[in-house]
């Protein structure tokens, strides 16, 4: 079907796809169950897992101190009596990896960045004291 239109000095076309293989093409791909076994897209996924998590403890590492990481472990009820930092930072990673956790994760990251609103704030900075960074 081709409509052609001309209002106040317009002019377009509309013109519809027939062309139905490229969605055929798309879902012979995803309905493929071979496609995502394959050794390759695994191992792809497996490297930027591991980048993700590397990711992850430089950030704690460079930009929370041993105070604001035993306030992440004290919301996630993480034992960390007589860790060091490294540690804590491992037990930290782990937990917030875990799918089972994905709602907690997701609950102390909206709270911190409430937190961190709230310090920047000048007005309700003189309110907020749970930390220094």
């Amino acid at each position: 079907m081709i409509e052609c239109v001309e209002e106040n000095n317009l002019n377009y076309e509309i013109k519809e796809n027939n062309n139905i293989s490229n969605n055929n093409d798309v879902d012979s791909i995803l309905n493929n169950e071979n496609f995502f076994q394959n050794c390759e897209f695994q191992e792809q996924f497996q490297f930027f897992d591991e980048d993700n998590l590397m990711a992850q403890h430089v950030d704690y590492f460079e930009n929370y101190t041993l105070k604001m990481l035993n306030h992440i472990c004290n919301y996630y009820k993480i034992s960390k009596t007589r860790l060091k930092k490294e540690q804590i930072i491992e037990l930290i990673i782990q937990f917030e990896n875990n799918p089972d956790n994905s709602v907690l994760v997701y609950e102390r990251k909206r709270m911190w960045h409430y937190i961190n609103e709230l310090k920047n704030d000048s007005y309700f900075s003189k309110f907020v004291i749970f930390f220094n960074s």
